[in-house]
């Protein structure tokens, strides 16, 4: 399944760990689909912030994580 399909609008998003990268995407649906991109050797624990809330998540080595809010 993809999470980014078309009709989804690109939105700000931001990052202040600097071995992630990120993007977020309004979905037509509302939702909104974030994907983050580690790069490193190693696994990574971070938060995502939507609307003053938090969701804690880990990254493997080399992986891309996709959340759906």
């Amino acid at each position: 399944m993809k999470f980014i399909r078309p009709g989804a609008k690109r939105i700000i998003c931001s990052s202040n760990h600097d071995d992630l990268l990120a993007t977020a995407f309004l979905k037509p649906d509302g939702r909104i689909a974030v994907v983050v991109m580690n790069q490193t050797e190693k696994d990574i624990e971070f938060h995502t912030w939507i609307e003053n809330r938090a969701v804690k998540t880990s990254s493997s080595a080399h992986s891309i994580v996709t959340l759906v809010f």
